[in-house]
């Protein structure tokens, strides 16, 4: 388990789609390498990324960013995403993802947070195993055209 470098990126990248392609939403991955790089890696990161590894092979990841909330007044760890590849799923990988993340969180002193797919059911045994507690709530998201085409819309 390590923090990621920007000697990563490649790695990153190929697990992000991945990851994408496990829930159906590769359509959806719009950044690339140099994003990556420039976001996670550059002067001011907006991600971090943890992995797992073995013999030298990127076999997961975790990526997580400080957020603030306004009901709370203060920051939280708002955990992006977790995965793991299929061929090493089942040997621990994500339980110690997660738990370096609590070290992370807890040495911090913050909450952690995060968004799963409601039919996810393997995702919502592991988490409620891991301690998590999951209320169900949808997330609406706006892509920029179809924010974009409202705002033109007298309200």
């Amino acid at each position: 388990m390590r923090e990621a470098s920007i000697e990563d990126v490649p790695a990153i990248l190929a697990l992000i789609k991945e990851l994408a392609a496990f829930e159906n939403l590769s359509y959806a991955i719009q950044t690339d390498e140099a994003r990556l790089r420039e976001h996670g890696f550059g002067p001011e990161p907006r991600f971090r990324v943890l992995l797992a590894e073995s013999n030298g092979k990127v076999l997961g990841f975790l990526s997580y960013m400080i957020r603030y909330s306004i009901w709370s007044g203060s920051d939280f760890l708002n955990l992006d995403d977790l995965f793991v590849s299929e061929a090493a799923r089942g040997r621990g990988i994500g339980r110690a993802l997660m738990h370096r993340l609590s070290e992370i969180a807890a040495g911090q002193g913050l909450m952690v947070r995060w968004e799963l797919l409601v039919d996810n059911e393997p995702a919502k045994a592991f988490y409620k195993a891991i301690g998590a507690t999951l209320s169900e709530k949808l997330i609406a998201r706006w892509s920029v055209e179809a924010a974009r085409s409202y705002s033109v819309r007298r309200p």
